[in-house]
C-alpha cells in the first residue's frame, strides 16, 4: 500500500459513509488513508477477519459476498468508485460479516479504524454525520431484505433500482446513464434469482425497454418503468 492524499469530496457517493460529512473531515481522513490496488478477483477482506480499516473504492468494482454452508453464493452488493466497504466492523471492532472480492483492477483508499475512532470521539460534526450514513444503510439494507419477499419480476425491478441509484452517471448535459459491468451469474445472485430467471425477466424487461444486458454489460434505461413495476401487483 501507498501513501495517498484524495479529493474525497469529489469521489464519495450519496448515502455512503462519508458522504454526509464536512469537507475539512474528508481532507483529514483523506491525507492519513493508503491507497491499493487489487487485481481482478483479488480478496480485498473476508468473513471473519478483524474490521481494522474501512474501504473507499476509488476505481473498478468491489463485491460484497457471502456463503451459505453449502457453498452457495449470494452477492450483497455491488460498489463502485465513491462507495464504501467494511464500515459497520471498522466502527464497532468485530468481524467482517461478509467477503469483499475485486471484480476488476480496482484501486482503493483504506482508512483505519484508529483514524475513524479517533474522529468519533474528538469531533462531534463527524460522529453526527457518521450516524446519519449508518442509518440511511440501514434503511436501504431493511428495503433490501422487503426485496426478497416480491415475486421474480419485481424483484430483479427492485434490484435494478439499488443497483441504478449507485451507479448512475450524470454527464455534462445533465443526462443521466447507467452501464454496470456485470456478468449474468453475478447478477443473478445478487438478485436471489437462478441465472436461467434472471434471463426470463431481462428478455421481458428488454422488450419494454427497461434495461438490456448484452456483453456483460448491464444497462438500465428506464427507472420510472421500474419503479412503477416493483410496485405492480402483477
Amino acid at each position: 500500500m501507498t501513501n495517498s492524499i484524495t479529493d474525497l469530496h469529489a469521489i464519495v457517493r450519496p448515502g455512503s459513509l462519508l458522504s454526509d460529512l464536512p469537507e475539512r473531515c474528508l481532507e483529514q481522513l483523506a491525507s492519513e488513508g493508503r491507497e491499493r490496488t487489487l487485481s481482478k478477483n483479488q480478496v480485498l477482506f473476508q468473513k471473519d477477519d478483524p474490521g481494522d480499516y474501512v474501504a473507499v473504492v476509488l476505481s473498478g468494482c468491489l463485491k460484497i459476498c457471502a456463503y451459505s454452508p453449502s457453498g452457495h453464493e449470494t452477492v450483497l452488493n455491488l460498489l463502485r468508485r465513491g462507495d464504501i466497504a467494511g464500515e459497520l466492523a471498522a466502527i464497532d471492532g468485530a468481524e467482517r460479516s461478509a467477503d469483499a472480492v475485486a471484480l476488476e483492477p480496482t484501486t482503493v483508499l483504506t482508512l483505519s479504524r484508529g483514524t475513524i475512532t479517533r474522529m468519533l470521539e474528538g469531533d462531534a460534526e463527524f460522529a453526527a454525520g457518521i450516524t446519519r450514513a449508518l442509518c440511511s444503510k440501514l434503511r436501504t439494507t431493511s428495503n433490501a431484505l422487503e426485496a426478497t419477499t416480491l415475486d421474480m419480476g419485481r424483484r430483479v425491478a427492485s434490484s435494478l433500482l439499488r443497483l441504478a441509484e449507485q451507479h448512475s452517471v450524470e454527464d455534462d448535459d445533465g443526462e443521466t446513464t447507467c452501464v454496470i459491468p456485470i456478468d449474468q451469474g453475478t447478477l443473478a445472485r445478487y438478485c436471489g434469482l437462478t441465472r436461467s430467471n434472471l434471463n426470463r425477466v431481462l428478455k421481458r424487461f428488454e422488450r419494454v425497454g427497461a434495461s438490456r444486458h448484452e456483453k456483460g454489460e448491464l444497462h438500465i434505461l428506464d427507472t420510472d418503468w421500474l419503479a412503477d413495476y416493483e410496485l405492480s401487483e402483477d
